[in-house]
């Protein structure tokens, strides 16, 4: 009887840990964001690349672009409106200049 609810408080701990090993993979959202030193290479990026996830795989690629971390993001030094929609230059901790974000 006792070693049969060992049995069972073990298997019940082992899904415990698959679930917490798997869950963080799926929920945490990737915490970096497309940035250039320029308005046009940005619009060049996002036009090649509309999705978030595509921006950010060729971010590195693009000369003057890169993918920071969302936490580096400080306060908008500068806006641009284009064909209605809002561009924003933002401070970036460690960066001499702010970078055009992807919106």
């Amino acid at each position: 009887m006792i070693e049969r609810h060992f049995r069972r408080r073990a298997c019940r701990a082992g899904i415990g840990l698959a679930a917490m090993l798997v869950t963080p993979a799926l929920a945490q959202p990737d915490d970096r964001v497309a940035a250039c030193d320029t308005l046009v290479s940005l619009r060049l990026l996002t036009t090649a690349a509309p999705d978030r996830a595509a921006a950010l795989a060729r971010a590195g690629t693009r000369p003057g672009c890169k993918a920071i971390r969302r936490a580096d993001v400080g306060a908008v030094e500068h806006r641009a409106m284009i064909g209605g929609a809002p561009f924003e230059c933002l401070a970036v901790k460690g960066e001499p200049a702010c970078l055009w974000v992807q919106p």
